[in-house]
């Protein structure tokens, strides 16, 4: 009987370890990554469906909670003033711009496409 309760309890650990991979996996692992992580566990496609949504949503709020936080961090210690003018003193601004206007190619019927007036001089 101790042989069955440590095997037991050697798949209850191998199952909590998976389950906090899978845990801490949702912020770093891809889907499929994922996907192939739980498969190994063996859960109905209902629960493994649901978990696959919830670590989706887990790993955007995480991510995006962690850049606001980063962005405050930094914009507390920038002074956009300060940075704008430094640069705008550090370096010459060199702007080239290119427009060229092309005839649609749709021609209603009866009408003649545009005629270059110049191209014959």
């Amino acid at each position: 009987m101790s042989r069955e309760g440590d095997d037991l309890q050697s798949k209850a650990g191998d199952f909590v370890r998976k389950v906090l991979t899978v845990g801490v996996g949702t912020v770093f692992l891809t889907e499929e990554a994922l996907r192939n992580l739980v498969s190994e566990v063996k859960l109905p496609k209902e629960l493994l469906t649901g978990l696959l949504d919830s670590a989706g949503r887990t790993k955007n709020e995480f991510l995006g909670k962690l850049s606001e936080e980063i962005m405050q961090k930094v914009v507390s210690r920038i002074e956009p003033q300060a940075l704008v003018q430094e640069l705008l003193e550090r370096n010459e601004i060199e702007l080239n711009v290119r427009v060229q206007f092309k005839p649609k190619a749709k021609v209603t019927v009866g009408h003649a496409p545009p005629q270059d007036e110049g191209a014959g001089d």
